[in-house]
């Protein structure tokens, strides 16, 4: 599968891209959000670039990006403001430019996945998230603005970093169904060496949509 590197236009001017070539018949497409800029967060992180190569091979439709201020996007970072709006641009292009896609789902890890989710209803193509190690206490501000009535699917680690499991459970009734929740053992917040069980999670929740 062929995957070419993009430039996708933005408020701030352009956000440095690669989307995938794809099978005509998947009308799923897939939008991957990397963890923090500031601490070292690109589209090429081990995690959301495992699962985006994964699913590319797989003939989805497929983009991932740098935030603002990231390799050679433009702007600054925005305390996840204008990160938010990184997300609908993109989400636009990719609907613009692979005319077969009906839907999109957004998946986001750590950083990405506090910004990702927070999104999913002011795109109505967007029909549900994958947030994976969601840093709740770390990133609380965008929280309220995932409580979507779409499919959610949150990943965890019980040793993850950022989050205890008991802050992740508090955090995860508070969202309306339908949701699925995946805790896996003895794996921190960086998933190191375990991309794969993340992959398979997804997949498994994919075919429930």
């Amino acid at each position: 599968m062929h995957n070419k590197k993009i430039m996708i236009p933005n408020s701030v001017g352009v956000l440095e891209a690669q989307i995938s070539d794809s099978i005509e018949h998947f009308k799923l497409g897939l939008v991957l959000c990397h963890p923090h800029p500031q601490f070292g967060g690109t589209m090429t992180n081990n995690v959301t670039g495992k699962i985006f190569h994964h699913f590319s091979s797989l003939g989805y439709p497929c983009v991932r990006f740098n935030f603002r201020g990231v390799g050679a996007s433009s702007g600054s970072y925005s305390n996840g403001v204008g990160e938010r709006q990184d997300v609908k641009d993109v989400c636009n292009f990719f609907l613009k430019n692979k005319l077969q896609l009906e839907k999109i789902i957004i998946i986001g890890y750590s950083f990405g996945a506090a910004i990702g989710s927070s999104i999913v209803d002011e795109i109505s193509e967007i029909c549900g998230f994958v947030a994976i190690s969601y840093p709740f206490t770390f990133i609380p501000d965008f929280i309220t603005s995932s409580y979507s009535n779409k499919p959610k699917l949150f990943i965890m680690g019980d040793q993850d970093d950022f989050t205890s499991i008991a802050s992740f459970k508090r955090e995860y009734e508070k969202y309306p169904i339908p949701k699925n929740q995946e805790i896996l053992e003895g794996i921190n917040h960086f998933w190191n060496g375990k991309e794969e069980l993340v992959i398979k999670k997804i997949e498994w929740w994919i075919n429930l949509l």
